[in-house]
């Protein structure tokens, strides 16, 4: 079976499969769509973070398209902005892109309704859960057995930790093991220096935005 992107692996693991809702916020999920998109660039040579900024360092285009119009609107920047910054910015309007692929190519189906016949509501329940069930199985084999698949699946496992979805897909263990294990798999020796680097500083800055936008969300209810 063909491995999916990274964001939409992170995007159906996130995704409850009969409720067709995500399992986390959508603030944070949003956030870390757009980490993942980063990250499959560094993955791919052409970003690194220097002086805590997003760098493009190979502007050759990549095969996947979402992954592309990220790396297009990186090269058209008229100056180097941090990964804080970027997820903020990619965000917007990613997750729907990622949707209607995943529909597109039968994963999911969009099924629209009407709550009290005037709230729209809209889900996204699997159709195909093979893609979901292989990355599932993988960071299944990484978190129970140490089994790593490759670079793919770890820098997954790193996305899970970020977003905290790791207690969410193994309900069956402690929170504080899961969170745990996820750790050790994402600070192990898988990649080399410069990408390491530059997953551990978009990390970070997922980090901070969700803490950020989840604070402001708060401010505003409360208000």
């Amino acid at each position: 079976m063909t491995v999916l992107p990274l964001p939409d692996e992170l995007l159906l693991l996130a995704y409850d499969d009969a409720a067709g809702k995500p399992l986390i916020s959508t603030t944070t999920l949003d956030l870390g769509l757009a980490a993942a998109v980063l990250v499959e660039l560094a993955l791919a040579g052409r970003i690194v973070v220097e002086q805590k900024k997003v760098r493009v360092t190979d502007p050759t285009p990549v095969d996947e398209p979402v992954a592309e119009a990220v790396l297009d609107r990186l090269r058209a920047a008229s100056k180097p902005r941090d990964p804080r910054s970027w997820l903020t910015t990619l965000s917007r309007g990613l997750r729907e892109k990622i949707l209607d692929r995943l529909v597109e190519t039968g994963v999911v189906e969009r099924e629209e309704s009407k709550v009290l016949g005037l709230f729209r509501v809209v889900r996204y329940p699997a159709l195909n859960p093979a893609p979901e069930t292989a990355a599932h199985g993988r960071l299944d084999a990484a978190v129970r057995h140490g089994d790593l698949s490759g670079r793919h699946t770890v820098a997954l496992a790193s996305l899970v930790r970020a977003v905290d979805l790791g207690p969410k897909l193994f309900p069956d263990l402690p929170a504080k093991e899961v969170k745990s294990r996820l750790d050790e798999i994402s600070e192990g020796e898988w990649a080399g220096k410069a990408v390491k680097e530059a997953i551990a500083a978009i990390g970070v800055a997922l980090t901070a935005a969700t803490s950020a936008a989840v604070a402001a969300t708060i401010t505003t209810s409360v208000s």
